[in-house]
C-alpha cells in the first residue's frame, strides 16, 4: 500500500464499492433501476472505477494482481448471475468487464498510481 494519511478511509470507500457490485450483481433482475446507458458500457465503467480506485491505494508492482483479483471477481459474479432464475451467464458482461480493467490497468500504471495519495496532499495540506 502506498503511505496514506487515512487508509481506513480509502480501502472502506473501496471495499464499500464491490460490495455494491456484488450486491446490485446479484439482485433480482426485475429489481434493478433500468439504466440509459448500454449494459456492456455500465460493466466497462464499473470495473474500470474499481481498477483506478484500488491501483491508487497499491504501488504498480500490485496493479496486475488486483487486476486479476478483479477480473476473478467479475467472472464468478457472472457465473453466479447464471445460476438464478431472474439473471443470466453473458460471457459478453465479462468482456466488458476486463476491456474496463484492462483500459484502467494502463492509464493507471502510467499516469494514475497513486493517485488518493496526491488527492491526500491536496485536500489537507501539511
Amino acid at each position: 500500500m502506498v503511505p496514506l494519511r487515512y487508509p481506513w478511509f480509502w480501502r472502506l470507500v473501496g471495499w464499500l464499492m464491490i460490495a455494491a457490485v456484488v450486491v446490485g450483481s446479484l439482485m433480482p433482475g426485475h429489481t434493478l433501476p433500468k439504466v440509459i446507458a448500454s449494459d456492456k458500457l455500465l460493466h466497462a465503467s464499473v470495473y474500470f472505477v474499481l481498477m483506478i480506485w484500488f491501483a491508487g491505494l497499491y504501488r504498480r508492482s500490485r496493479h496486475a494482481w488486483i487486476a486479476l483479483g478483479l477480473m476473478m471477481l467479475g467472472l464468478a459474479l457472472d457465473v453466479l448471475q447464471g445460476m438464478t432464475t431472474s439473471r443470466t451467464f453473458d460471457p459478453l458482461d465479462i468482456g466488458a468487464n476486463v476491456g474496463g480493467i484492462l483500459v484502467a490497468l494502463v492509464l493507471s500504471y502510467r499516469l494514475l498510481e497513486g493517485w488518493c495519495q496526491r488527492m491526500e496532499q491536496w485536500l489537507v495540506p501539511s
